[in-house]
């Protein structure tokens, strides 16, 4: 029983580390079924090894813990209510396979894609839906910036996430109207029962766009109080690409010593987080500060110009056009237990997000003058949100337990720069829920739930007078200079729709689990759906927003089957999705009259089918070896012109081999894994968009374990796309320029825990 706990323990991606002897809790999420906390005693200078066999978890426990005491109790969770799939990761293995950033990093898994702007940015994609359709929710706020933009990044600082939960499916009647593709759930970290000073010190150095970064991390639990800081820096050189040009249209341009200029940037974070626990009250608090900046290559932004492509004597500096970003977030969670399966939860939070572009001022009109302050500022958006969310839940311990919750939200943004895309707007949101679950049977249970929201959105009225100038003297009709003039109409918008679903889960045995999830979802239109109206670089095109569109509303089925043996295992997640009115971004066949814009596209509505799922098998022929092939796959169509949907993933096979065992000498132990990513050509494409081709991957990564002068030390070592393969990621904001995605990059990532 010990060894077998402790092994749930690992695999559920939690490694637990002391330096003094005292007790450490580790929380294994088991599949579909109730969390499971251990109490390990560890004597002094231990170190659990990540492993996938049991008997190697066995034999190194016995050499490495000789005496084990373990108090195991069943406790049940969110993830008790939870029908549809869920996938969970801890931070083992965010760092195993780490990429350039932490949605780049989550793509490893099934049904998540990331839509990459070069080394430096990226947004998930879960099953093909992206931008506001998916939520990333921080310890229980939503997290809330400028993601309705292709070029525009998620500010997570991924060394800082301990314990992830990747939702598949419509989520709104749990986080609303953002949640209709799925949520990313970031977990606040777990804490030691007894009292501990750990933390430890992290390098990275990654060989393809010269990166060297440092995070280091401190925690101090003493009593019921527990603090947390860590520190996070990284600074990065233009990344390299196995082409010597690139093309857009009929434009040929050359890549000089095949680095991608002024793809280099920096970033800098900070956080901080402190918590109480009492036998009846429970608070925390968690405080971040994400800084970055990037450069936009130069023949993506703006019109395209041999001469801005010339070598400037620097790989590592970052000139115009760039983007920086700052997302400043404060976190508050509070837990009153007001008797034996009854409390009261409390969230909020407040978040403002900064972005800006800079590019050298060049007038779109002949009348077009410079500003007097931040003359190269193009565009500002700065947003700030206000968020508060109350959930009452009764009987947890019982067979029918409820949940009833309050949220609301409430959003300022303001904008700014010499060119327009975005109006200033004001959002209020809120909306009220009721869940509940029946445990019908100990091998069955039954979930269904409603939630109605409410919403208000106000947009600004814009009226460009540098462009009513600038038609009149090319002598434009008044009419008509009226029309383009008047960027944005004053909008008032109200919206209000109901949300729900139901399902079940049945465990007929221990190897085999049943779930299924009906829900319906809905997403209110954004301001830039409803809205934008100007030149949107990178995309060379005039993006215009409609001010008719209505709240998205779909409906999905999801399945999630899982056998769970001694050497086999494999889980299937098929899933069927109608909308009703879908939005999307078309091309409408008018050019637009503003300067170097292109056609112009709109926000439109139509209905749309979605269909796809993942298929996971998983071999365990030894105690050593692991073998597991994954299928990811996604179908939709619009119904309106019977082609796909934009930025739809293609189908992607991935499958590995690996072998963990026990090291000799400073060696504790290691796991060396080869990964084959063979991703299709996605020939289903929406108008406007390129066929991509589809291409095949090798990466190849080790996870070693050493004691080096008494002291842990774990290394984490990985090259990706080993044959150095030009491919082109179908998501990707270079994907029109033809830009290969950077080619062989070998990390070394180097953890001193203490």
């Amino acid at each position: 029983m010990k060894i077998l706990l402790i092994l749930l323990c690992l695999t559920a991606g939690t490694t637990a580390y002391a330096q003094t002897t005292g007790t450490v809790t580790a929380t294994a999420i088991l599949p579909d079924a109730a969390a499971m906390s251990a109490s390990v005693q560890f004597p002094p200078d231990t170190i659990l090894p990540p492993s996938r066999g049991a008997k190697v978890v066995a034999d190194s426990l016995h050499y490495l813990l000789p005496e084990v005491t373990v108090k195991a109790a069943t406790t049940k969770g969110p993830e008790k209510i939870i029908t549809h799939p869920v996938q969970e990761i801890g931070r083992g293995y965010l760092l195993r396979h780490n990429s350039t950033g932490f949605v780049q990093t989550l793509a490893s898994l099934p049904g998540i894609a990331s839509m990459d702007i070069g080394a430096g940015f990226s947004k998930p994609v879960i099953r093909g839906l992206g931008f506001n359709r998916v939520a990333v929710v921080d310890r229980g706020i939503v997290q809330q910036n400028q993601q309705w933009g292709a070029d525009h990044g998620l500010e997570i600082d991924q060394y800082d996430v301990d314990h992830v939960r990747i939702h598949k499916g419509p989520m709104s009647l749990y986080y609303g109207s953002d949640a209709m593709g799925g949520v990313i759930e970031i977990m606040p970290p777990r804490l030691p029962e007894n009292d501990l000073f750990w933390g430890d010190a992290t390098l990275i150095g990654k060989s393809n766009n010269g990166l060297l970064g440092t995070s280091v991390m401190a925690s101090l639990k003493r009593g019921r109080f527990f603090y947390r800081a860590r520190a996070t820096v990284q600074s990065y050189a233009d990344f390299r690409i196995p082409a010597d040009t690139i093309d857009y249209l009929s434009w040929k341009m050359p890549v000089q010593g095949r680095r991608m200029k002024n793809t280099a940037g920096r970033e800098a974070n900070l956080s901080f987080s402190a918590a109480y626990r009492g036998k009846q009250f429970e608070s925390g608090l968690h405080v971040s500060d994400i800084h970055g900046k990037n450069g936009f290559f130069p023949g993506a932004h703006g019109i395209p110009s041999l001469s801005r492509l010339e070598p400037d004597g620097s790989t590592r500096n970052v000139e115009m056009p760039y983007a920086t970003s700052n997302h400043f977030k404060l976190i508050s969670n509070n837990k009153w237990r007001l008797s034996p399966g009854a409390a009261i939860d409390l969230d909020l939070g407040f978040q403002q997000n900064l972005r800006e572009e800079l590019s050298p001022f060049h007038t779109h009109y002949s009348n077009q003058l410079p500003p007097h302050t931040d003359p190269d500022l193009e565009l500002r958006f700065r947003l700030r949100t206000y968020s508060a969310n109350v959930r009452l839940l009764l009987d947890e311990e019982k067979r029918w337990s409820k949940t009833f919750g309050l949220s609301t939200e409430v959003q300022h943004n303001r904008v700014g720069g010499y060119s327009f895309l975005l109006p200033d707007f004001e959002r209020y949101s809120g909306g009220a829920f009721w869940l509940n679950r029946v445990e019908v049977t100990e091998h069955f249970q039954l979930t269904g739930g409603m939630r109605y929201d409410v919403g208000r959105l106000r947009v600004a009225e814009y009226y460009d007078d540098v462009l009513a100038e600038y038609l009149a003297l090319q002598g434009v009709a008044k009419e008509e200079i009226d029309f383009y003039a008047q960027r944005s109409a004053a909008l008032r918008s109200s919206f209000g729709d109901f949300s729900g679903s139901v399902g079940f889960a049945w465990m007929p045995s221990d190897d085999h689990t049943l779930k299924m999830n009906v829900g319906k979802s809905f997403r209110y239109p954004g301001a830039n759906e409803l809205a934008s109206n100007g030149l949107h670089h990178g995309a060379f095109r005039h993006e215009q927003g409609n001010s008719a569109l209505q709240p998205e509303r779909g409906y999905q089925l999801d399945l999630d089957y899982r056998l769970r043996g001694k050497q086999f295992r494999f889980t299937m997640n098929p899933f069927l999705g109608w909308f009703s009115n879908y939005i999307y971004l078309e091309p409408t066949g008018s050019w637009s009259i503003l300067p170097h814009a292109g056609q112009i596209y709109r926000y439109n509505q139509a209905e749309a089918w979605m269909a796809g799922g993942e298929l996971i098998a998983e071999w365990l022929p030894d105690e050593r070896w692991h073998v597991s092939s994954a299928l990811e796959y996604v179908y939709n169509r619009n119904g309106r012109d019977h082609y796909p949907l934009p930025f739809s993933p293609p189908t992607v096979i991935t499958s590995d081999v690996t072998y963990t065992g026990v090291g000799q000498g400073p060696l504790i132990s290691y796991s060396l894994q080869l990964e084959h990513r063979g991703v299709m050509a996605q020939d289903r494409i929406a108008k406007n968009e390129l066929r991509t081709p589809g291409t095949s991957l090798w990466n190849l990564s080790a996870h070693l374990h050493w004691r080096i002068y008494g002291r842990r030390v774990v290394v984490d070592f990985q090259i990706d796309n080993l044959f150095d393969r030009a491919f082109l990621n179908h998501l990707s904001f270079y994907r029109r320029l033809n830009a290969p995605e950077p080619g062989r990059n070998g990390q070394v990532i180097v953890r001193v825990p203490f």
